[in-house]
């Protein structure tokens, strides 16, 4: 029977303490993950993960299960702001935000590989694509030219056209692809993924970043159908970690960053949902000081808030310096509101952009009403930092997206006050 460990959050960390037989897998799966594993650590046999990291590793002797930073929420919690995020648009899509047994990780690859059959037993998706022939006979958009000249030169085909015909390489179903060839790398489901495979022949599988493909597909009536199974074969493309060892276990393992995570659910919420569509994310950082030696620039800081409510380029009346009515920063520290670290940030971002306002957004367990931290302090142009909450913890879809609403009514009244 394969052990199963669940690590806690201890002082900020996951601490995993790797048997004599783990060595070469994490050696393996944490540089995989661009994790550094200190040499201090390594002699000692420990590992320490980032609390902001949750979901499972399957080593060759054991899983371990990495428990999400607050007890009030599982995995399927945090599952369900990754498909808000990239998948959700709008009420057909519903059924991606309610809270089920079966969205949790390790269900992730057997829920993808069972709705994807159910999917393929309807019919695999296809769309018409522009292909140039040769032929016997005259069909589609003849390049007559071509095709006079390939009659004199007595071709066996000599009818040059392009034509539409039916294939299977579209967006969705490459990320299908990657999603199956990873999976058949794995011990538990690879003969099952090799099998899916044989229906997407002559489908490339996608090159980059899948969350990011996945949130740039346009779902129709014609394909709204494979939206979960897109969602799913994303979210294993970018967390699911498979390595070629072969034990009891599997290898297959799957993390996920909570904090960049509920950062883009936040965003998303205030930059697509909001009536206004007043809020603003930054591209790229900015600078804003540059360290001298003997008047020779030697570095630069730069700073980027992670959401601005409308923002100015250039504000004539701040001498064509950029500026914000306020600035939003999101802190995913339910139980650590108002840090001092985070009201110096965003007191420097208040300043640097003229801001009126500075407002911290934090997750709750239910629905928390905005606060204010007052500086007693004449000399700081702004001395209150608001804070707006989200209740994360919701049951179902509909209370999910009344905690939605609520966080966009709240951030406003603060805003407008």
């Amino acid at each position: 029977m394969i052990a199963v460990d669940t690590i806690t959050n201890s002082d900020g960390q996951h601490l995993i303490h790797v048997l004599p037989d783990e060595i070469k897998f994490f050696e393996g799966f944490l540089k995989k993950k661009g994790i550094i594993w200190k040499e201090e650590h390594k002699e000692a046999s420990v590992i320490s993960l980032s609390k902001s990291l949750t979901g499972y590793i399957k080593t060759p002797k054991r899983i371990i299960n990495i428990e999400p930073k607050y007890k009030e929420i599982s995995l399927s919690h945090i599952l369900r702001l990754y498909n808000f995020v990239f998948s959700y648009n709008d009420v057909q899509d519903d059924e991606l935000l309610d809270i089920n047994d079966s969205s949790q990780s390790q269900q992730i690859v057997k829920s993808f590989l069972r709705k994807l059959r159910e999917n393929i037993s309807i019919g695999i998706l296809q769309e018409y694509h522009p292909t140039n022939e040769h032929m016997k006979f005259l069909k589609g958009n003849v390049n007559y030219v071509k095709t006079y000249m390939n009659s004199i030169k007595l071709k066996q085909n000599p009818v040059k056209t392009n034509v539409y015909t039916l294939s299977p390489n579209i967006e969705i179903n490459r990320l299908i692809v990657w999603a199956l060839q990873l999976i058949s790398n794995s011990g538990n489901n690879r003969f099952e993924a090799i099998e899916l495979l044989d229906y997407f022949r002559y489908v490339e599988p996608v090159t980059e970043n899948a969350s990011d493909y996945l949130s740039r597909i346009h779902f129709n009536s014609k394909n709204i159908r494979y939206k979960q199974v897109a969602s799913e074969a994303a979210l294993i493309i970018d967390s699911l970690y498979y390595d070629e060892l072969r034990g009891n276990a599997g290898g297959e393992s799957f993390l996920i960053n909570f904090d960049t995570l509920f950062e883009k659910f936040v965003q998303k919420i205030l930059t697509e949902l909001s009536e206004e569509r007043e809020f603003s994310i930054w591209k790229e950082t900015k600078v804003f000081g540059v360290e001298y030696l003997n008047g020779y620039p030697l570095s630069k800081n730069e700073y980027k808030p992670d959401i601005l409510y409308k923002f100015n380029p250039e504000d004539e009346e701040r001498n064509y310096q950029p500026s914000a009515v306020a600035v939003i920063d999101v802190k995913n520290k339910a139980h650590n509101v108002f840090k001092n670290a985070d009201i110096y940030q965003i007191l420097v971002y208040n300043q640097l952009l003229y801001a009126k306002k500075s407002v911290l957004i934090y997750p709750s367990f239910f629905h928390k009403k905005p606060t204010v931290f007052t500086i007693d302090n004449d000399r700081i142009p702004v001395p209150e930092v608001y804070s707006v909450f989200i209740d994360i913890a919701a049951p179902n879809a509909e209370s999910f997206k009344a905690s939605i609403k609520n966080l966009i009514e709240d951030l406003y009244e603060v805003l407008e006050d």
